[in-house]
């Protein structure tokens, strides 16, 4: 026959896992876990009119591989969004303008910056993973 005090250190051990499981378990729904990320944004000249059939390319990165998710070519107006699910096992998700199979851009123009959220960025181009970013582009001659 078991004692009292046998019981009672089970059943806080019971409650003690059940404390510090059910907010896992209960946040499962959210973005914490979720790896699908959407990306919207213009792209515009540095003037501000914006850009047509400019393709933008989404693509996972981990250490020395890299997967291309999607391809989206911008509205009349410059705009653009994707979403995407990013694997498990990558670590970033790229969004950018590719030099390569993208004609409009190679032939009319350089280069571009990139703003994140409305703050420009140094550094090409990492996205939320399992979130919403807004992404912009302004492209230049």
């Amino acid at each position: 026959m078991k004692s009292a005090k046998a019981n009672s250190k089970r059943s806080f051990w019971s409650r003690l896992i059940i404390i510090l499981i059910w907010p896992l378990i209960s946040l499962q729904g959210c973005d914490i876990f979720s790896r699908t990320s959407t990306v919207y944004g213009r792209v515009t000249e540095i003037g501000g009119s914006g850009i047509d059939s400019i393709d933008v390319v989404f693509v996972a990165v981990r250490f020395m591989a890299e997967e291309g998710l999607l391809r989206v070519t911008t509205d009349k107006d410059g705009n653009y969004s994707g979403t995407v699910d990013v694997p498990k096992g990558y670590k970033a998700l790229v969004v950018a303008i590719p030099d390569g199979g993208n004609r409009k851009f190679s032939r009319v123009y350089r280069g571009y910056d990139s703003y994140i959220n409305g703050s420009k960025i140094k550094e090409c181009c990492p996205s939320k993973i399992g979130g919403k970013t807004q992404y912009d582009f302004k492209l230049y001659k």
